[in-house]
């Protein structure tokens, strides 16, 4: 598609497309920044390594705008800050279908636990969860099992009765 621009000039306008492989970088690459932020990284410490501001990690982490869409060459060097293998940001896992509601009951779960004030690793203390369980979860790159759902839950002190409620609510609402 084309727009005109200042009547002498004919820019293309490209709009960002979902490509699989920078999701599957992508996500590898949120899950280290989980992790940083889990061990008490700030934003403007985990932008640093990378280049960016601390509101563009805020945006990332928030999913207001996904580094997904992200060129590959930035992620690469994305990865290079973070010691992360070629490898794995393009090794292929297992197929695996997250509904947009169980990704919405991992948002959820997240802003719960940031207005309980824990971290990622107070939580894995309390529920005996891994830290990367807990952010899979929480990124949306798994479904929470009942087991986890009640173990993290517990660990926040909310009822997973209210949170899968607010999800059944925010999936009926965008619809």
């Amino acid at each position: 598609m084309l727009r005109q621009h200042n009547k002498n000039r004919v820019l293309p306008t490209t709009a960002a497309k979902h490509d699989p492989e920078n999701a599957q970088a992508w996500a590898v690459i949120m899950t280290k920044i989980l992790a940083l932020r889990a061990q008490g990284k700030t934003m403007q410490q985990i932008g640093d390594m990378f280049g960016v501001g601390r509101d563009t990690v805020s945006r990332w982490i928030s999913k207001e705008f996904g580094g997904e869409k992200t060129t590959f060459g930035d992620m690469l060097r994305y990865a290079k800050a973070l010691n992360i293998p070629f490898e794995e940001l393009v090794e292929k896992a297992p197929p695996s279908y997250i509904s947009k509601y169980n990704r919405t009951v991992g948002e959820i779960l997240q802003e719960f636990t940031q207005d309980s004030a824990m971290s990622i690793t107070d939580i894995a203390s309390a529920s005996n969860l891994s830290k990367t369980e807990i952010c899979a979860v929480f990124s949306g790159q798994a479904a929470a099992t009942p087991e986890q759902l009640y173990k993290i839950c517990s660990a926040i002190e909310v009822n997973a009765s209210v949170v899968l409620k607010q999800a059944a609510k925010h999936i009926h609402t965008a619809i």
